[in-house]
């Protein structure tokens, strides 16, 4: 059986004075678009129906009509929309995670940002992503009870994200007796020592040479039954220092592709879209293991190239 892989795209615009634009569609001052219709068009050629998380909480301080288009455009082009919802663009700008909210408060903002959903699709969404992973326990329980089928927020290692016990490390789980299923965010110990470890998720922005060591340590095991892999809708762009003009980084566009190239010619993989993963057999959490990759040499390296580039993201913007 090979190993399935979904790709999802977080589908948001964090900074800048028209980031639906510049960040979503990614429009440069070339007059050209590396954002959503980008993507779309790069995983047709292979095949691939993406899930695209949109940030419908933006709505609030974007402007609805603007997030409509945007619903419609990847809905319109055959791809799958999940709801995103960083609750700072449509509550307390000082306060960026579900976990800061009363249980009241996060069921208005879901119900709102499914509502919206509902009404921009005519249909109801059936898979959720809390921006930034920071969903806790009610969370859980709202979402269970607004009859969603997914729910793909938790990231084993991740301090943002506030489930308590972790419901799984990287296999799909039931979540107790609800219909609700887990689809964790696939996460791998990267690096460990004995003053400190670091847990890293599959990403388009990983070193093509630690996509491939991970990838195939995946393969070789069985603690992963579905890899997601991330995509921003701003993740062929250099947009940090100045989000207002973004430009295409050719060296992040390569490594998508190189990435998607890498699964598509695995013969021990294969892309699976939304609705696939009804057909993924469901584990017992306790049979479930972390995936530990941080042995070696080569993990210090990643390690080094992985916090020079967040340092330098930091330094430029925080978001």
């Amino acid at each position: 059986m090979k190993q399935s892989v979904l790709v999802s795209v977080d589908t948001e615009g964090p900074a800048g004075d028209n980031p639906i634009d510049t960040l979503i569609y990614g429009k440069t001052s070339a007059k050209k678009e590396y954002g959503i219709q980008f993507l779309m068009r790069l995983f047709e050629r292979y095949s691939i129906r993406g899930l695209f998380f949109v940030d419908i909480a933006e709505a609030w301080d974007y402007g609805k009509n603007e997030i409509i288009k945007v619903l419609k455009t990847i809905d319109e082009n055959g791809h799958d929309v999940g709801v995103h919802l960083h609750p700072d663009h449509m509550a307390d700008k000082y306060r960026r995670y579900l976990w800061q909210y009363n249980y009241r408060e996060q069921y208005e903002m879901i119900s709102a940002c499914t509502d919206f959903y509902e009404k921009a699709l005519h249909c109801h969404p059936i898979s959720f992503r809390a921006g930034r992973y920071s969903a806790n326990n009610d969370t859980i329980d709202i979402l269970s009870k607004l009859d969603y089928k997914f729910e793909m927020s938790s990231f084993y290692g991740n301090r943002y994200c506030r489930i308590d016990p972790p419901l799984s490390y990287n296999k799909m789980v039931r979540i107790n007796d609800t219909k609700l299923i887990e689809v964790p965010v696939t996460s791998f110990k990267s690096f460990s020592s004995p003053f400190y470890s670091r847990f890293d998720k599959i990403d388009c922005s990983m070193d093509i040479h630690e996509f491939d060591r991970v990838m195939k340590r995946i393969c070789l095991s069985d603690q992963v039954d579905v890899v997601s892999l991330f995509v921003h809708s701003f993740s062929v762009l250099n947009w940090r220092r100045d989000p207002n003009n973004p430009k295409l980084d050719k060296r992040l566009e390569q490594r998508l592709i190189d990435q998607i190239e890498w699964i598509s010619n695995s013969q021990n993989m294969e892309f699976i879209t939304e609705s696939e993963l009804n057909n993924i057999l469901l584990t017992d959490i306790g049979k479930d293991n972390i995936l530990d990759v941080s042995d070696g040499l080569l993990p210090y390296w990643f390690f080094v190239k992985r916090a020079l580039s967040v340092i330098k993201a930091r330094i430029i913007r925080n978001v």
